[in-house]
């Protein structure tokens, strides 16, 4: 596979080895092959020695759902008592990488944002931290495309346990999830505290609810001549 993976020039020649090496992980991870992948490059910034990209996985059989991920975040290490670390996001297969529309595009900016946070701050990166991005006083959301005000770090439950960490030039890199909150989620994270949020109001009987919940565009115009067309095949 890194064979594969290298055997594109975008990737033997622009991305370092442990961006590699972690699009490697997904891939084997996921079941795919580089053709199942979309690489968002990103700009440096003044403050950075690495960027933190943007891959996003197409859903397979084995695993339904798109998959987002930073690319580069565990170029960062500031901490010897905290694992390097990835970011992940899971989208369900309705969504669109379409990167040119904010409904489909805030994904990669909340992760990238978060990403470069945690870079500016020069802090590690553990499971239940809860990332604030809106002003709730002022009732903000992240964009006008979500709810969502800010995300909540979690293990990635939905992948087998062998995702969570890869051997990556001779250290372990930890791979783990972020999901986007809403105003009520933080009211209910100050109340009960993280742990115990992600532990029932992220579960149910179902399991783990730790997919983006998506905000519904109204339709029009063609859009709903679309979706008319749609319903009628369909019977409905």
């Amino acid at each position: 596979m890194e064979k594969e993976l290298e055997q594109q020039p975008m990737f033997a020649e622009e991305l370092s080895e442990r961006q590699v090496a972690v699009c490697v992980h997904y891939l084997k991870n996921l079941g795919l092959t580089p053709d199942d992948m979309q690489y968002v490059r990103t700009e440096m910034y003044d403050f950075d020695l690495f960027p933190v990209d943007i891959a996003i996985f197409k859903p397979s059989e084995a695993f339904d759902y798109w998959v987002i991920t930073t690319v580069g975040l565990s170029e960062y290490y500031f901490n010897e008592n905290i694992a390097r670390c990835e970011l992940m996001m899971v989208v369900p297969k309705e969504w669109k990488p379409i990167l040119d529309k904010e409904e489909h595009y805030w994904v990669v900016d909340m992760l990238r944002d978060i990403a470069y946070g945690i870079i500016d701050n020069k802090k590690g990166l553990i499971p239940n931290q809860l990332y604030l991005l809106a002003d709730l006083g002022a009732g903000e959301t992240f964009c006008k495309s979500t709810d969502a005000v800010g995300a909540i770090v979690t293990l990635p439950e939905m992948l087998p346990f062998s995702f969570l960490e890869g051997k990556i030039d001779g250290s372990f890199t930890r791979f783990l999830q972020l999901v986007p909150v809403t105003a009520d989620n933080v009211s209910k994270i100050e109340e009960v505290g993280p742990a115990k949020f992600i532990e029932f109001d992220l579960h149910d009987s179902d399991g783990p609810k730790m997919v983006v919940t998506l905000k519904e565009k109204p339709l029009q115009g063609i859009d709903k001549l679309v979706k008319q067309n749609e319903d009628s095949l369909n019977d409905k």
